[in-house]
């Protein structure tokens, strides 16, 4: 563990209030309460949709109001109403401007002033629009600068009032996976934007920090650079695997000798389990497997398009379900995004021939989800995972169950191989439906011991995570004190 000597939307600008500070209707900003406990803002780059990144903030939550009771939380994110909804607080745009929202910027186009939709502008003021763009048609070269000017206009007013929101704060925490990866739009997009808060929370004088991180080795020179600079900035680094720390060495050689701190989704509390959703009554005493399929290449849910790549996955997940009905197995459908995952359900069902199709009455469940919690409720009740999406294995280690990860990215290699079942490790561009049934019949002769070797595990990193978390709780009491 490493702390360094040195000091990242349906939430558009206009919904931030006056100084800046907060957002999400109706919330307190974090200038209005005073005295009330270290303020702690959180910085990650979802939008309300990726479950695993969701179950990752609740556990940061509760393990630091374990340590600090009055602790306040505020999102810094790409949807600042998922924030507030999910995790309470206040929450801040993650960018500042339309062009770096990217495909978060959905709600917030929709919004005009007054808080009048788009939809509801006058005719005069829609002609008035398209003469404007017409006009810029016509001197393309007019239309660039303008357009430049506006969108670093918007990003220069997004700093100043990002300034202003952390001067009120005393720790800021860059937490979970997919931070130190340019594979969702590019550099400008979030490696920009890691070095932005970074730099900011340097310039207003609080503790940054970078806690059980993931790394992808495939980023740009210009992302290298910014995430670079970012690592370099922070007060604390861990990383979540020993391959990110590596990748990571390779931005920064800072980074070679930090911790190794696995997955915070891994921490959450006892406490914050739900109970099981009631699937193991529908089952009848059949043998449940739950399967969680991801929208891997899908064109339009995936930032590397690949038909052919996702339709192979599909129609093998799908022989997948038809061997486990003709063997009397009942199925639980789950997800851990929202609306990617969920929509390959349809496309993987309508491939089963019509003898699957008769059984999925009697042995299917598609499960209701809609938060981290849903999806670990439909897990309790099961036997047996299938997961392709990383968070949707860990979520199903978390409630103790033997799993098959189908890997689309090395970073599932690394946690099967950290938890030891990599021997149910298979690879999503080449596997095949009877390599899943025969890992299967493996999982099941060893059942047992596998779930032994589970809990062991969560067991032996718990000491580790809590060691991290009085680290971030210390550096937050201690700014705190400071401010105080």
């Amino acid at each position: 563990m490493i702390i360094t000597q040195e000091r990242s939307s349906s939430c558009d600008e206009k919904d931030v209030v006056k100084s800046g500070l907060a957002c999400g209707g109706g919330h307190h900003s974090a200038g209005q309460s005073s005295k009330q406990g270290p303020r702690i803002a959180l910085l990650t780059p979802y939008n309300g949709g990726n479950l695993g990144d969701a179950a990752i903030q609740d556990a940061l939550i509760a393990n630091i109001r374990l340590r600090l009771p009055d602790a306040q939380f505020s999102g810094i994110s790409l949807n600042c109403d998922e924030f507030v909804e999910r995790h309470g607080g206040g929450a801040f745009p993650i960018r500042g401007t339309l062009l770096l929202h990217g495909w978060a910027d959905g709600r917030a186009a929709n919004q005009a002033r007054g808080g009048e939709t788009v939809a509801g502008a006058s005719c005069q003021e829609k002609q008035r629009a398209v003469g404007i763009k017409s006009a810029l048609k016509a001197v393309p070269l007019l239309g660039r600068c303008l357009k430049t000017i506006h969108t670093w206009g918007r990003e220069v007013r997004h700093c100043s009032r990002a300034y202003a929101f952390l001067r009120t704060q005393d720790l800021l925490i860059v937490s979970g996976g997919g931070q130190l990866c340019d594979r969702w739009g590019g550099p400008w997009h979030h490696p920009f934007a890691l070095f932005k808060w970074a730099l900011l929370a340097q310039i207003a004088q609080i503790p940054y920090v970078v806690a059980s991180v993931g790394a992808t080795n495939d980023a740009s020179m210009t992302s290298r650079l910014f995430m670079s600079a970012a690592l370099r900035m922070a007060r604390y680094r861990s990383f979540r695997d020993k391959d990110s720390r590596e990748i990571a060495s390779g931005f920064t050689r800072l980074a070679a000798r930090d911790s190794i701190v696995p997955d915070i989704a891994f921490s959450l509390p006892t406490s914050e389990l739900p109970q099981p959703a009631g699937v193991r009554e529908l089952a009848q005493g059949r043998t449940i497997v739950a399967i969680s399929p991801i929208a891997y290449a899908k064109p339009g849910r995936w930032p590397r398009e690949d038909r052919a790549l996702h339709n192979r996955y599909v129609q093998q997940m799908a022989s997948v379900v038809s061997q486990l009905l003709e063997r009397d197995y009942f199925l639980v459908m789950v997800w851990s995004s929202l609306a990617d995952d969920e929509s390959v359900i349809p496309e993987i069902l309508a491939l089963l021939d019509q003898r699957s199709k008769q059984k999925l009455t009697r042995q299917m469940h598609i499960a209701t989800i809609s938060s981290w919690k849903d999806l670990v409720a439909s897990l309790m009740d099961v036997d047996f995972l299938i997961a392709s999406r990383l968070h949707s294995a860990i979520l199903g280690f978390v409630s103790r169950k033997p799993t098959i990860a189908i890997s689309f990215d090395p970073k599932v290699d690394w946690m099967m191989g950290d938890l030891g079942q990599a021997d149910y490790l298979l690879q999503i561009g080449d596997f095949e439906a009877d390599d899943v049934i025969e890992s299967l019949n493996r999982l099941k002769l060893r059942k047992d011991g596998v779930i032994e070797q589970i809990g062991s595990y969560q067991r032996r990193i718990l000491s580790t995570l809590a060691v991290q978390y009085d680290a971030l709780a210390q550096l937050a009491a201690i700014n705190y004190q400071r401010r105080n």
